[in-house]
């Protein structure tokens, strides 16, 4: 390795261009306001060229002047990860499965790839971070999953930044794995009827208990139609969320991994109009129903009234009745359920306030995609959606 000629100083730092290893690289040092000197490798050529080194340099300079800026602690990704999921996350009033998903993503996958490197290495080779996105994608990861590692990663980091400890952020500017947006699987009117019917003779023929569980699984999916509940809000529903004489539906809670929680967000926290169809499916539901109290479950187990087993309940139920039906093509049930119902709202015509309200949507943006401003504002609005999905008069079961 030789240092090559190309440098500038002055009594504030010093400017230089190194040949190493890795190739060519630019460096800057300088002292922080405790009087520390503080060496930092900036990048690589052509990235990095004298005249941008200087302007980092002054840039330094004017931090350590203006902000008394101190050189970072020098500390491994994996001592940091730790300390900010022991000291930080406790703090935020996070739910538990974003704990979980943060935890998950460090254990599985951030420690793992970068915690032998110092945040100081990750700050000056941002390089790294393109190379895990390669690493991962080779790994079989879907881009969509490699971009949640990303974002999590970017919240780890911008911690780091703010406890001093590094200076940029390196996932910021990194390009990040492109994400084709699924197709929607909606059911048309004719697969909806078909799949009203296909549910009809499943609990005609069905004996003993398991008639009562056709019958509950017919209800919820028309009711998942109506109204376009995610499946844990849906699952999460108590009687006293259901305003009958009114004809309105709020969304208080949700169902998530076997847990009752808060829903995702403040705008998941909504109400909703009722049509007169999911209506009626609802007031039926409630007179056969063992358990009317405010605090009971609307969709609970039949005789034990306690949570439902979301995914026994598609497997069983749910599925059966769709191939019953025989709508073949690739269908998510309650996912796709939630498609549909805002679909039709969109073909309908309501209007976008509407519908983004009733989705519970945080941002107008995702409801782009199908196109709940508060239900009342719109009267009628869940009418016509249901006008269109189901016909205009109202089917008997």
């Amino acid at each position: 390795m030789s240092e090559m000629r190309t440098r500038s100083e002055t009594k504030w730092g010093r400017v230089w261009r190194y040949d190493g290893k890795r190739g060519t690289v630019w460096r800057i040092r300088y002292r922080d306001a405790t009087g520390r000197r503080v060496l930092e490798t900036l990048g690589k050529e052509p990235t990095w060229n004298r005249k941008l080194a200087e302007r980092e340099l002054r840039r330094r300079l004017v931090d350590v002047e203006r902000d008394g800026f101190r050189k970072p602690e020098r500390i491994r990704f994996d001592d940091f990860a730790r300390a900010w999921f022991r000291d930080y996350l406790p703090a935020r009033n996070l739910k538990a499965t974003t704990i979980k998903n943060y935890r998950s993503s460090l254990q599985r996958h951030l420690i793992p790839y970068f915690g032998h490197y110092h945040l100081d290495t990750l700050d000056n080779e941002p390089e790294l971070i393109d190379r895990f996105i390669a690493a991962k994608l080779r790994q079989g990861l879907s881009p969509k999953t490699v971009n949640n590692l990303l974002l999590d990663l970017q919240v780890i980091l911008k911690t780091a930044i703010r406890w001093r400890l590094m200076r940029t952020n390196p996932v910021s500017g990194a390009n990040r794995p492109k994400v084709d947006q699924p197709e929607m699987n909606v059911l048309n009117e004719n697969e909806i009827g078909t799949l009203g019917a296909a549910y009809t003779e499943l609990e005609r023929q069905a004996t003993g208990d398991e008639q009562a569980w056709w019958r509950l699984a017919h209800t919820l999916t028309f009711v998942a139609l109506g109204t376009a509940l995610r499946r844990g809000e849906l699952l999460a529903l108590r009687w006293r969320d259901i305003q009958m004489l009114e004809g309105l539906l709020h969304v208080r809670e949700a169902l998530v991994a076997g847990k009752l929680t808060t829903p995702k967000s403040r705008s998941s926290r909504r109400t909703i109009e009722l049509g007169p169809r999911t209506l009626m499916l609802l007031q039926e539901h409630w007179r056969r129903s063992a358990y009317q109290g405010d605090d009971e479950l609307v969709f609970g187990h039949p005789t034990l009234g306690t949570p439902l087993d979301p995914s026994k309940l598609a497997r069983v139920y749910l599925r059966p009745a769709l191939r019953r039906a025989s709508v073949t093509k690739p269908f998510r049930p309650f996912h796709d359920l939630r498609h549909t119902g805002l679909t039709h709202e969109a073909a309908a015509g309501n209007p976008h306030a509407y519908i983004q309200l009733k989705a519970g949507h945080s941002q107008g943006a995702i409801t782009e995609r199908y196109i709940h401003a508060v239900q009342v504002l719109f009267p009628g609005a869940a009418g016509r959606a249901e006008e269109r999905m189901f016909g205009g008069t109202l089917r008997g079961r």
